[in-house]
């Protein structure tokens, strides 16, 4: 049993949800920018400052929670609370263990996200640079999980897909909330057709990602429980690790629910519909929410399932 299981978890829990805005959020501007959505411009600037306030929060508490997690994972280690300040432990811990240098690169980037976010950019830049190291925070992770676990091409392979999984999580959960600040701004537009075409815009660029994210998610996800249990899926039914995990499946699904009634029910609503009666835009706020909700409670099973044990 894990010594500190419960912090370990809301920790872990924190640190996946602020790193899927960090790479996600900034995804989403770099494939949904155009001159009307850059700072400075006539297009979406109440989106991008909400978007801006969101990365000053998600890099620091990233920082935060990720060395809260390493503090966790040694206390785990050494069963005792002083080997976070004794020198001998932690010269240990960071240069002989097969994830120290990893931890060592991961406090780096902590440090060097948390400087860009608070930085004055303007046009993309912001997003261009947190792109690259949020995606390395995210591929970072297979080595204090499962992922990590046994040798050669195997351990390489099943840390690819891990990568894989993530990434394409990331970026379709992460751009939740951008998409979410985008929609809100269109509808205080009011009912024009100018709103319209560009909320119907952003929503197909949006969803076009996200057809090619998801199908990511579902072929890794799939070869992730693979290697969890060798092969034999029937193991899944009858253990803790199989529990949690088709709770996240339970929740996924619902997001792809969401994700379809958006995509063939309420889109076409909105390009059909009048102006007097373009109800489509409130609803997608909602809908969007409620997709927030359901990705956040992803990330927790996530976060318990890293540190569950895959059955025998």
């Amino acid at each position: 049993m894990l010594m500190v299981y419960f912090p370990l978890v809301i920790a872990r829990w924190i640190h996946f949800a602020c790193v899927f805005v960090l790479f996600g959020t900034s995804f989403f501007w770099l494939y949904e920018s155009r001159e009307r959505s850059m700072p400075g411009s006539e297009g979406l600037p109440r989106s991008l400052r909400a978007t801006t306030i969101l990365l000053r929060i998600a890099a620091p508490l990233a920082a935060i929670s990720g060395i809260a997690w390493l503090a966790f994972v040694l206390i785990n280690m050494t069963h005792n609370f002083g080997s976070l300040i004794d020198p001998e432990d932690l010269d240990l811990y960071f240069f002989d263990t097969p994830f120290g240098i990893v931890s060592i690169l991961r406090l780096a980037l902590f440090a060097i996200s948390a400087v860009i976010v608070f930085l004055p950019f303007k046009g993309r830049w912001r997003f261009a640079l947190l792109v690259p190291i949020s995606a390395v925070l995210l591929i970072t992770q297979a080595w204090f999980g499962h992922s990590n676990d046994g040798s050669g091409l195997y351990r390489v392979t099943m840390i690819a897909v891990y990568s894989v999984h993530v990434l394409a999580a990331a970026a379709w959960a992460g751009g939740l909330p951008p998409l979410l600040f985008a929609i809100v701004e269109q509808r205080r537009l009011g009912p024009s057709e100018e709103a319209r075409v560009r909320a119907l815009d952003i929503c197909a660029r949006f969803s076009a990602m996200a057809i090619v994210a998801v199908a990511f998610v579902i072929l890794s996800g799939v070869a992730n429980a693979g290697f969890r249990v060798e092969g034999s899926f029937l193991k899944l039914l009858d253990s803790d690790y199989g529990d949690v995990l088709l709770k996240k499946v339970a929740l996924v699904s619902a997001m792809l629910g969401i994700a379809c009634l958006n995509r063939f029910v309420l889109m076409p609503r909105l390009r059909a519909a009048p102006l007097k009666r373009m109800t489509q835009i409130g609803k997608l706020r909602y809908i969007l929410a409620a997709d927030i909700v359901l990705a956040t409670l992803v990330l927790g099973a996530s976060a318990i399932l890293g540190i569950t044990m895959p059955p025998m």
